[in-house]
C-alpha cells in the first residue's frame, strides 16, 4: 500500500488515458505554473547519473541519459517528474553530482534531483511513484465495455495490463 504521501502525489496530477508522456508533463507544468523542459544529458555525465532534475527560478529541466529510449526514457522522465511531485531536492541534496557535473552554474540552482542510486529514501520514493504512474497509465478504460469486463475477471486482470 503506498504511503499517503505517495498516493497524494500521484493523485495530484492527472494522468492521461491514453498515456502520452508529453501530454503528461503538460499537466505537470500547469500544477506547478512552471515550464518543463527536457534535454539530453551531456554523453561524458551518463557515467554518472541516467536522468537529472534542475529547477532554476522559472523552470524545471529533465535531463535523460540521450542512449535511453522507449520504456526506459519514459520511467527516467517519470523518476524525475515524481521528485518534483514529491517536493524532493533541495540545494545541498546532491551537491556531488552537481559539481561534477555543472560546477559554474551551481549559484543558479534553486533545487535538483539526479537519478544514481536506489539508496536514498527519496531515490525509493521516486522510483516508487514513477512506478505507479506507469501503473495507472496502463489501467485498462474498461468502463461501458461488459466484454472487456469478463476478460479481465476470467484472467484476473482487475482492471489493469499484465506487468
Amino acid at each position: 500500500m503506498p504511503s499517503p504521501e505517495l498516493r497524494a502525489a500521484l493523485e495530484s496530477a492527472r494522468i492521461p488515458v491514453p498515456f502520452r508522456l508529453e501530454t503528461y508533463l503538460e499537466e505537470v507544468e500547469r500544477i506547478r505554473d512552471r515550464r518543463l523542459h527536457t534535454h539530453d544529458l551531456p554523453i561524458e555525465a551518463t557515467s554518472v547519473v541516467s536522468g537529472l532534475w534542475i529547477a532554476t527560478r522559472k523552470a524545471d529541466h529533465i535531463f535523460v541519459a540521450p542512449g535511453a529510449v522507449g520504456v526506459l526514457r519514459i520511467n527516467i522522465v517519470l523518476h524525475e517528474v515524481s521528485h518534483m511531485l514529491l517536493n524532493h531536492g533541495k540545494v545541498g541534496d546532491v551537491e556531488e553530482v552537481l559539481s561534477r557535473l555543472m560546477r559554474p552554474a551551481v549559484g543558479a540552482i534553486g533545487a535538483v534531483a539526479a537519478r544514481t542510486r536506489y539508496e536514498a529514501r527519496e531515490e525509493r520514493e521516486a522510483e516508487a511513484l514513477a512506478t505507479l504512474i506507469l501503473m495507472r497509465a496502463n489501467e485498462w478504460p474498461s468502463e461501458g465495455d461488459h466484454g472487456l469486463r469478463i476478460i479481465e475477471q476470467t484472467f484476473g486482470y482487475g482492471g489493469r495490463y499484465p506487468v
